[in-house]
């Protein structure tokens, strides 16, 4: 625009017009509401594949019994400590826990947040992951504090004529 208020005429098109040389009349312009339609749908979109791709992910897997597993004799674990041992498959480790109070514990000793391996602290009566200080409850294996999101894999015992024997659960 000049001063006076009037729109100024190019009689040569600008130089910038040869290097991009696109017929403008021809092409079809994005309104605003075109382009927030796309982006709104696509939004839609994905969110859509997303949550598909999580449920099936999540989907219930087959469980597959993991063969029982003698631990050891009752008397064999004093109060207060704990073992390592593989169960549900070779390979992979559960940590047992005898409490003070007699009671026992098992989890799979996989941290949910990173996999690090989880020990038991018994000063502290907590399963602790190094890794990131993440800590759980010794007696139910739920996440007391750190990154963790959830608790430990729980691994089901029983008694048999004073023997221990890991029966299911654990998977990681």
């Amino acid at each position: 625009m000049t001063k006076s208020g009037k729109k100024k005429i190019l009689k040569h098109p600008p130089h910038w017009k040869d290097d991009f040389s696109v017929d403008w009349d021809a092409t079809d312009y994005v309104s605003r509401r075109e382009f927030t339609r796309f982006l709104g749908l696509s939004s839609v979109g994905m969110a859509v594949g997303t949550t598909l791709i999580a449920g099936v992910g999540s989907a219930v897997k087959p469980v597959r019994e993991a063969e029982p597993l003698r631990l050891g004799r009752v008397e064999d674990f004093p109060p207060g400590t704990s073992k390592a041992f593989e169960f549900p498959e070779k390979g992979q480790y559960s940590l047992l826990v005898r409490h003070e109070d007699g009671s026992f514990s098992a989890y799979g000793q996989k941290c949910p947040h990173l996999g690090c391996a989880v020990y038991y602290e018994p000063h502290d009566r907590v399963l602790e992951c190094p890794c990131h200080e993440g800590f759980f409850d010794a007696k139910t294996g739920d996440v007391i504090s750190g990154p963790p999101q959830r608790g430990l894999n729980v691994v089901e015992l029983e008694v048999r004529d004073g023997e221990l024997w890991a029966v299911g659960g654990g998977g990681h």
